[in-house]
């Protein structure tokens, strides 16, 4: 049969149900979901509240477009910044994590008077032109990617790079006095679920601060429990001047982004076009009302935090064998760095992939972020039901 979809790469198993921590094949076959949608799942699959909120918001049967006003806007807008991590009170309307970097780059430019954006070299911020030229999505392609965009090395301990080198790189660079904003991820997550060194963005919030930059975080993967704290600025201390936000905003359950800025931010960037179509349709937003209240009801974090630390003790000795190179990661975001061998510690895409591949033979699914096994779980994950999938990953990779 010839298919019509515009699909490059997708993996032959077609999902049709699922319940909290599961998911189920058109051939009934139930897995243990270590994906959780890539790091969207935060409340697991099938829940009642939403479907209920969902149910509730179909039977008005409306669109309220963007120019008229729409009392659950406000209300969920208020929500979002009187939990968000420093002083930001404005939110921006967006239909996914990409638009919100989007609203992100352009409030930075209007706000500040200047041009260049730097960033992260490997981390992902989305698929649109902008959000893929300031992360690592701007694939040669579609080059040229849009200008403007700089990068610095990613911190990385087990790759021999460390925070002073890339922080001091970034002070030189800031000297120069064009930067509008920094731009990345808490934690990288699809660069391999790394943590940066704890001092990292200390300093480089500092920097932003003496230069006059907008630091601006981007926690459409890290939002809403996924790091062991509500956001995952807050493991850092950080106070943006911009988050972004997406994925776990909906838990799946809705197609929306936010981006949140500072009054000051807000004031400045009057001028830039805010219109959104779909963005907060009223059926999404009560999706992603009941979503966030859950997580805030049953402080979720908290489970994140707990229960992905067991994850991770129990993966540790997986260093020991010959194809991982490092275990790492915090919080539902945990990775498995494959590699050729240990002491070259080159990257080993293809039995990464291969070992997802058994795993999902086995009844378990996740994903690869290039050469890493990559863990991200629903936050509901007991301990329980964390041992069954330790014990696929453990016997596939053992296995070699």
């Amino acid at each position: 049969m010839r298919g019509h979809l515009a699909d490059y790469y997708s993996r032959p198993i077609e999902i049709v149900d699922g319940d909290g921590c599961f998911l189920v094949d058109a051939k009934g076959k139930r897995y243990l979901d270590f994906i959780a949608g890539w790091c969207v799942g935060n409340i697991g699959w099938k829940r009642k509240e939403v479907r209920e909120a969902l149910q509730k918001e179909a039977a008005r049967g409306i669109y309220v477009p963007p120019f008229l006003h729409f009392a659950g806007w406000e209300k969920f807008a208020e929500l979002l910044v009187s939990h968000a991590p420093g002083k930001l009170s404005r939110v921006f309307r967006c239909t996914s994590g990409s638009e919100a970097v989007e609203f992100a780059v352009k409030c930075a430019r209007a706000a500040t008077g200047k041009k260049f954006i730097v960033s992260i070299d490997g981390v992902y911020h989305g698929h649109t032109y902008g959000a893929a030229s300031v992360g690592n999505a701007c694939s040669k392609e579609m080059a040229p990617c849009l200008f403007e965009f700089e990068k610095i090395p990613m911190p990385n301990e087990y790759r021999g790079v460390t925070a002073a080198e890339v922080v001091k790189k970034f002070e030189k660079r800031a000297r120069e006095g064009d930067i509008a904003a920094f731009i990345s991820e808490p934690v990288f997550t699809n660069a391999g679920a790394i943590v940066p060194p704890a001092d990292f963005y200390p300093a480089i919030a500092d920097i932003c601060r003496k230069h006059g930059i907008l630091l601006v975080m981007d926690e459409v993967a890290t939002g809403f429990g996924r790091c062991g704290t509500l956001f995952g600025s807050e493991l850092w201390g950080l106070e943006p001047d911009i988050i972004c936000l997406g994925k776990g905003l909906t838990g799946g359950y809705g197609t929306m982004g936010a981006t949140l800025v500072t009054e000051k931010v807000y004031a400045r960037a009057s001028g830039i076009p805010w219109y959104s179509t779909f963005g907060w349709l009223v059926t999404d937003l009560a999706a992603a009302q009941a979503n966030v209240e859950v997580i805030l009801r049953e402080r979720l974090w908290e489970n994140a935090r707990e229960v992905g630390a067991y994850i991770l003790e129990k993966l540790k000795p997986l260093e020991d064998t010959p194809d991982v190179g490092e275990v790492r990661g915090i919080g539902m975001v945990l990775g498995i760095e494959i590699v050729r061998d240990k002491q070259s510690r080159a990257p080993d895409f293809l039995k990464a992939q291969r070992f997802q591949d058994r795993c999902a033979e086995r009844g378990l699914l996740l994903e690869t972020a290039h050469n890493t096994l990559f863990i991200t779980p629903s936050l509901t994950l007991t301990k329980e039901l964390a041992d069954q999938g330790i014990g696929i990953i453990s016997e596939v990779l053992r296995a070699g």
